[in-house]
């Protein structure tokens, strides 16, 4: 019977554990004190089975002494654990940077690992050794006789004291007065507990101590714990009454209309501001209506049926925006929140309204800046969502006709980084203006729209394709005049893209998609041009999406091939040297043009390991043309400007002429003019390619961003004329001029002249005639393998063009 009075007494702890939980709403403190008085349960447990001599064999006693025993040897790294926890809980960040080297995660994990260690030492005889069945009087209970390492539990004695110093130093550190003192008092009853329980260690206390040591534990907790939460509940109710009082006087002071009323529309509260609005005082409107009180509310019956049906949602708020005549007769626009607050059987609607007279007047001006752009003063992209998609709706019900137009200023990036921001913006707000005049003018139904940077839509309602390209023609004709900006003169133009509504889509996105895509079309064929959406575009970007994913393994399949096309000088009929052009053929695309997978080299970057690639073939290949023949012909190889930004592209020409022992003056770099736009930086690489000994040449003169006065600037040797200039000049005097003056012109700098594109007899004799120094074209050959090429120019060159 012992026993069973030991084992109830044993769960006296954890039900004050639990009451705490309860009290202190499983804060973490009241969580770790109540794995506290847990451990103390455990530990009274395994002290009571040691009476239990006449119900269980010594072999059974001995085992649950030592499972339960894990209550008395972690009692010390949980004080421990309330410290850390208070700590971090509890104390100032000042306080924690005091404890934080003592207290911490890893102190806490070592007092749990020394603990855990000295539990599972007491599960051997070197721990305990056995038990020894003791008769004093009328007790009689086994009693537990230590083993050669029961040092490490009197150890664990010593660190109970100092972890319950450290404990009540830290609780001494606690800023609230009622948490300080209930932590102190907590420490010291605990130390009390632990000394009366430390005398079951002497076989005369009869293991009574261990009952008094958890009542101490489990009492002093509960007293501190009740003491604690009755003067929290104390302060909070005295807080409450101040809160009350003050809530009283903050909504009377409260500029905004505050007011409640019951189910039947009678006032029951309301502060200052509302009472004078209405023009009546606080008593005069207590327990009467509106109706009472003559107030006239904008549609009221629709207002009381709201809010009598708000009386039946708990917990629901209700904000909406209503007029309300004040007593000198003005209407004054309220914002309302209002909360039904259901009290026992009774209900009340809380109203807080706040005057949004003056934000009415702003709010198309808000709503104006909210949609439309800042610069411009266009409707921006959200807008035209919206628009979009109403007029789709409309056009779907009506079974009309739309079309969607996109376009972008071309080169307007080039304009923004080297004229500046200012100017662009300034340059986009004329656009805007002069489209804007456009549509006034001509095309009243439409609307234009500014997406962001000088992306712009245009919504053309009832527009078919025929309509649209009209328009498109209209709108490319208001860029043929410059726009003046602060003196200036600027040039720009668009690339249009239009999608029709229903043929190109049938939704907003497929629209705006496909219309995108035509814009985009435009610019890859040249800019400055308009371009209805079709079929064949998406599969034009399906092929262009599988050479950019070909192209990304195509150097190192061995796809590419070198073809060698002769240059010819004019005055000796002779070979004397060729260009190197790249060809690809590839198992999925088969044979791809130049034109259609260059551009995309450039775009991705693959035109950097792709042109070192021809750069050293082609300086290779005409090496070992020179050892197995007698010609020494020049190689042209052509060179981008993503190539020439690389600040290791002198090294690697360097190194190829090097690596295939061939004389740099055999060497020939076919530039493009777009290294205009790079003029300051640019001169000094061409400078260091000049040092190497090779020649440099300007490829397809006339058609880029180049000037005559960057020739004089540059360090070359020699132009190639385009061959859109050449080709059929006969039947061109223009071009036939243009060709004759850029001759004249390069002779006045001391450069060669190298005409591509030759391909009749009749071009090939003007050329001679005007002084051109080289040619290139079909007339002589079309560009060969290199099994050919030597075949037809290194062996057997006898033939004749005059």
């Amino acid at each position: 019977m012992f026993f069973i009075f030991l084992i109830l007494l044993s769960f006296i702890p954890v039900c004050v554990g639990i009451t705490i939980l309860v009290l202190f709403k499983k804060n973490k403190l009241s969580k770790i004190i109540f794995l506290f008085l847990l451990l103390a349960s455990f530990w009274h447990i395994d002290v009571s089975f040691l009476y239990a001599y006449r119900l269980f064999t010594e072999e059974t006693i001995m085992f649950f002494f030592k499972l339960f025993r894990f209550g008395s040897i972690m009692v010390t790294p949980t004080i421990f654990y309330i410290g850390y926890t208070i700590v971090q809980e509890i104390l100032p960040k000042e306080y924690q940077k005091k404890w934080r080297y003592l207290v911490n995660r890893t102190t806490v994990f070592i007092s749990y690992a020394f603990a855990l260690l000295g539990y599972i030492i007491g599960w051997s005889s070197k721990g305990i050794s056995k038990l020894e069945l003791i008769k004093m009087e009328t007790s009689i209970f086994y009693f537990p006789v230590d083993g050669e390492l029961s040092w490490i539990f009197n150890f664990n004695v010593l660190l109970f004291i100092v972890c319950i110093i450290i404990s009540l130093l830290i609780s001494l550190d606690v800023q609230n007065k009622s948490e300080r003192s209930f932590l102190l008092y907590f420490n010291i009853f605990t130390a009390i507990g632990f000394t009366i329980g430390y005398l079951n260690m002497f076989p005369s206390s009869r293991l009574y101590p261990s009952s008094i040591a958890v009542l101490v534990f489990a009492i002093s907790i509960l007293i501190l714990s009740s003491r604690m939460h009755l003067e929290i509940v104390n302060n909070m109710n005295k807080r409450l009454y101040e809160q009350k009082q003050f809530l009283f006087r903050v909504i009377d002071l409260n500029p905004n209309y505050i007011y409640a009323q019951d189910e039947n529309g009678r006032y029951t509260l309301m502060n200052k501001s509302y009472a004078q609005l209405m023009g009546m005082s606080f008593q005069d409107m207590i327990g009467k209506t509106d109706t009472d009180l003559l107030i006239d509310l904008s549609d009221e019956e629709d207002s009381l049926d709201q809010e009598k049906g708000m009386f039946k949602l708990p917990e629901k708020h209700f904000i909406k925006e209503e007029a309300i005549t004040a007593a000198s007769g003005e209407v004054v626009w309220v914002q309302t929140v209002k909360v039904p607050i259901h009290l026992h059987e009774s209900s009340t609607l809380l109203a807080v309204s706040t005057d949004i007279t003056e934000r009415k007047q702003y709010e198309d001006e808000i709503k104006f800046q909210a949609n439309h752009d800042a610069l411009t003063g266009l409707p921006n992209r959200r807008m035209f969502n919206d628009d979009l998609i109403a007029l789709l709706e409309k056009a779907k019900a009506e079974g009309s006709q739309n079309a969607i137009l996109f376009f972008d200023l071309d080169r307007f990036k080039y304009i923004n980084d080297t004229l500046g921001h200012d100017v662009g913006d300034l340059l986009l707000v004329e656009v805007s203006r002069r489209i804007e005049m456009l549509l006034e003018e001509k095309h009243n139904m439409a609307n234009i729209y500014r997406l962001g940077g000088d992306e712009f839509t245009i919504l053309l309602p009832y527009y078919d394709a025929t309509e649209s390209e009209a328009f498109a023609k209209d709108l490319l004709a208001q860029f043929i005049t410059g726009f003046w900006i602060d003196g200036s003169e600027y040039f720009i133009t668009p690339s249009i893209g239009i999608s029709t509504f229903p043929n190109d889509g049938y939704d907003a996105n497929t629209l705006i998609k496909h219309a995108d895509t035509a814009m985009y079309y435009v610019k890859e064929r040249g800019k400055n041009n308009y371009q209805l959406f079709t079929s064949e575009m998406q599969q034009h970007f399906y092929r262009k999406m599988m050479i950019e994913k070909q192209l990304r393994t195509a150097l190192d399949n061995e796809e590419f091939e070198l073809y060698y096309q002769p240059i010819m000088d004019v005055k000796t009929n002779e070979i004397i040297g060729m260009e190197s052009l790249i060809r690809w053929n590839n198992a999925v695309l088969g044979q791809v043009t130049p034109d259609e997978f260059i551009s995309i080299m450039e775009e991705t970057g693959m035109i950097i390991p792709i042109g070192k690639w021809v750069l050293n073939t082609a300086i290779a290949q005409t090496a070992h043309w020179h050892r197995e023949s007698n010609k020494r012909l020049k190689i042209s190889i052509n060179v981008s400007v993503k190539q020439l930004l690389e600040s290791t592209f002198v090294d690697s020409v360097q190194h190829a002429i090097e690596n295939a022992e061939l004389d740099a003056t055999y060497v020939v770099l076919e530039i493009t003019e777009s290294i205009a736009m790079y003029a300051e930086s640019m001169i000094e690489k061409l400078c260091a390619l000049k040092k190497l000994g090779i020649s440099l040449s300007m490829d397809d003169f006339g058609t880029g961003y180049s000037s005559l006065s960057y020739l004089n600037k540059y360090p070359l040797d020699s132009l190639k004329i385009d061959k859109s200039f050449v080709i059929g000049m006969n039947q061109d005097d223009e071009n036939k001029a243009l060709v004759k003056t850029i001759i004249a012109i390069a002779k006045q700098l001391d450069l060669k002249v190298i005409a591509e594109g030759v391909e009749g007899k009749e071009e090939y004799h003007f050329l001679a005639e005007i002084g051109c120094d080289y040619a290139q074209g079909y007339l002589f050959s079309r560009p060969l393998p290199v099994a050919e090429f030597k075949g037809k120019w290194l062996i057997d060159t006898d033939v004749s063009y005059k």
